[in-house]
């Protein structure tokens, strides 16, 4: 282990890697890969400075520096590392009191998929052969609401092809919640099988092999792969497709959010169960589809009168929601919605997280506008 009055005169970079061998028996793989990754960013600009020769005006020049290419909360995080190196050599006391963390937006940069991007999503992907890996990643993520890492990092034990099941272990698991077993519908079943299949033609045959190998050279139509190593990214592949698929910015994490969001949306399924597949699900995502959840188990609700006993009062005329104006949006103009929302009695939601649900459900701008002023 590196005295700690040594490793204050290291450079960062030499630092960096010797605190992260400290560190390492006590962390998991994934969270020993994201503080790599960390410092992989950091040692772009703090490289050949000493830890000792960190001060709050260098923090807050990389700070600015990086605002130009990523968010503030990858920032505070990347920082949030370094002040752990710091605090090994007693030096971040000095410098906490004059460092801010950077102002972050709460609300999850997530992007759930409607089913029309999903299926062009999928469409354009089975379009060309170089997008393949791509493809067979997106249905599996989109079908069991594993995210890229938890993916990338399945061997060929992880999945169980008689159960239809796949095990999501630690090495990929952003925490102990994330371990899980997952059943497989048909979509992701048959996607697995196919990932197999590539896989052992690409070496990999025994249990410990990744089902997504490391490819050393080639291209998407051959190469030189090694089967004990696992794929890291399709970035190439998934930003030429979703170009493609007229879905700029799409996530491949995405995938999980639209999953996580298709069975939050159901009232059919529990909280207890979208945690299970899942393996944890945030109190703002839950919150966020509380009101559709409400929305559907009204209408089911309505599926009880068979007969009208009463005589309707005209105050007590249906009131249009916003399920109703989701419909409508499929069959009818912009124009004649709004005819209908300012002739109506209506019962909208329109907190700022539903109005956002609308607009990626297809919903005009001026429609939205109308529910608004309606409610």
């Amino acid at each position: 282990m590196t005295p700690t009055a040594e490793l204050a005169r290291m450079t960062f970079e030499k630092a960096a890697e010797s605190w992260l061998e400290t560190r390492r028996p006590f962390l998991s793989p994934r969270s020993a890969a994201d503080y790599g990754q960390y410092i992989k960013a950091l040692n772009k600009f703090f490289s050949e400075v000493t830890l000792l020769e960190i001060t709050s005006d260098l923090l807050r020049a990389y700070q600015r520096m990086r605002l130009q290419s990523v968010e503030g909360h990858k920032i505070n995080q990347e920082i949030g590392c370094l002040a752990q190196m710091l605090k090994r050599i007693k030096r971040w006391q000095d410098l906490a009191g004059d460092y801010q963390r950077l102002k972050t937006n709460r609300q999850s940069p997530g992007r759930a998929m409607s089913d029309d991007q999903r299926n062009r999503l999928f469409r354009t992907a089975m379009s060309n052969p170089a997008w393949e890996m791509a493809y067979l990643f997106a249905v599996i993520s989109v079908n069991t609401t594993a995210g890229p890492k938890e993916v990338w990092t399945l061997r060929i034990q992880d999945f169980d092809v008689q159960g239809r099941l796949i095990r999501i272990q630690r090495e990929g698991a952003k925490n102990s919640h994330r371990i899980r077993t997952i059943p497989l519908n048909d979509e992701a079943y048959a996607a697995l099988v196919r990932v197999l299949e590539l896989a052992k033609q690409r070496g990999a045959h025994r249990p410990d092999h990744y089902l997504f190998p490391y490819r050393i050279n080639g291209n998407a139509y051959g190469g030189v792969y090694d089967p004990t190593r696992h794929c890291t990214t399709c970035k190439t592949a998934w930003k030429k497709l979703t170009i493609a698929a007229n879905l700029p910015g799409l996530r491949p994490y995405d995938c999980r959010h639209t999953a996580i969001t298709t069975m939050l949306e159901s009232p059919d399924v529990s909280e207890e169960t979208v945690e299970a597949i899942c393996g944890h699900v945030t109190h703002e995502m839950k919150k966020r589809y509380s009101h559709i959840r409400i929305e559907k188990m009204r209408f089911a609700m309505s599926a009880l009168t068979r007969v009208q006993t009463t005589p309707a009062l005209p105050s007590e005329q249906p009131s249009l929601t916003n399920q109703d104006v989701t419909e409508m949006v499929k069959d009818l103009p912009p124009e004649i919605i709004i005819a209908k929302i300012k002739s109506s009695r209506c019962r909208f939601i329109t907190s700022p997280d539903v109005l956002k649900q609308l607009k990626a459900s297809g919903v005009p701008d001026s429609v939205i506008l109308a529910m608004v002023k309606a409610s």
